[in-house]
């Protein structure tokens, strides 16, 4: 689990957006499926709000590593439900404007 703060530490994750476009589905509340447009692969990212603070999951190795003893790290997933629910909450903002 991620929290999401700081954008910089997923400005990685955003560029590899544009070599690997990502295809997001809301499978059912704070759960999305991700498929990469390129590799076919879908994971699911999980959205949760815990006191206040907002956390990201994603079933990839870099969002929740499985072989090694490492963090997770955010990914191109997770990234692109975070650019998707930015946008969203935007055009809400700006149509109640």
């Amino acid at each position: 689990m991620i929290q999401i703060q700081n954008p910089n530490v997923w400005r990685r994750a955003f560029e590899k957006l544009s070599t690997e476009p990502q295809s997001i589905r809301r499978h059912e509340a704070g759960l999305w499926l991700v498929t990469n447009k390129v590799k076919n692969n879908t994971y699911t990212v999980r959205v949760e709000r815990q006191d206040g603070l907002t956390f990201i999951t994603c079933g990839c190795e870099a969002g929740s590593p499985t072989t090694s003893r490492r963090i997770p790290m955010p990914c191109k997933h997770a990234g692109a439900v975070i650019l998707f629910l930015r946008g969203v909450r935007e055009m809400r903002r700006r149509a109640h404007a």
